[in-house]
């Protein structure tokens, strides 16, 4: 199948799953920034390498591109049946404007805090002051060490974004929502369902690429859409309904105007 067929297949199905993969992530875009280098290496140097989500967020605000990926996707999904699985920590799709109880993040974000130790019951949500004083920290005004650190009430130890940036992620910060799609899943059996997999390499593979591809080869009324600029082909079994696309995802959400 070519990809000239995926607007027709968009407009036929009656549901959608969505995979951000890891292009969402825009690390070419990072590493390019010499500023963003230079803050990486003074968070290494603290040790506070869990930061890295909410600082990832700073340096991509003004990637216009990345916001207009973001954009043509809840256009598309206007009004649709949908769900969202993200591996992205950088905090684009909370604030997508995409129904967030049809949307999970199982690699975690910046949203939530955890125990650093990883107490379990130790989540809250993330103080913006925190989020200020990072963005500081970004801008050269505030040393790294002097971040003011909120506490795990059980244990005393600093709480961290709740991310795979922290040493014991706790997975219960995802865990209902991947319920919610779990039974989201069961009622797109029989059904006409499109599922778009954006940019997802190999280092969540479970998550979205064989995962996909099972639902994919499960629902006989189901196509898969891979769009990546390398691992973009579909295994034999389901070429038959499936479609590889050679383009990074982000620039393949952002040329698109309608479906």
């Amino acid at each position: 199948m070519k990809k000239e067929m995926f607007p027709s297949i968009w407009k036929d199905s009656d549901m959608f799953l969505i995979g951000i993969g890891e292009d969402f992530e825009e690390q070419r875009y990072l590493m390019e920034n010499p500023g963003y280098a230079s803050v990486c290496q003074m968070v290494a140097k603290a040790g506070m390498q869990w930061v890295i989500p909410y600082v990832n967020r700073v340096f991509l605000e003004e990637n216009e591109k990345l916001c207009k990926a973001y954009q043509a996707l809840r256009d598309i999904l206007k009004g649709k049946n949908y769900f969202v699985v993200s591996v992205c920590m950088n905090g684009f799709l909370k604030e997508s404007g995409l129904k967030q109880d049809r949307c999970v993040e199982p690699c975690g974000s910046y949203a939530v805090m955890q125990c650093q130790r990883g107490c379990a019951g130790s989540l809250k949500e993330t103080p913006q002051e925190l989020l200020q004083e990072i963005r500081l920290c970004c801008r050269g005004e505030k040393a790294w060490k002097e971040l003011e650190l909120f506490v795990c009430r059980k244990c005393g130890a600093p709480l961290v974004f709740n991310s795979l940036y922290s040493e014991h992620y706790l997975e219960e910060g995802y865990l209902d929502k991947w319920a919610v799609y779990t039974k989201w899943l069961q009622g797109t059996v029989n059904k006409k369902l499109c599922i778009l997999e954006l940019g997802a390499g190999m280092r969540f593979a479970g998550v979205t690429r064989f995962r996909f591809e099972k639902i994919a080869g499960l629902n006989q009324k189901a196509h898969l859409v891979r769009v990546h600029k390398n691992l973009y082909p579909v295994p034999e079994e389901i070429s038959g309904k499936s479609i590889g696309i050679s383009q990074n995802a982000v620039e393949f959400m952002a040329e698109i105007t309608e479906l």
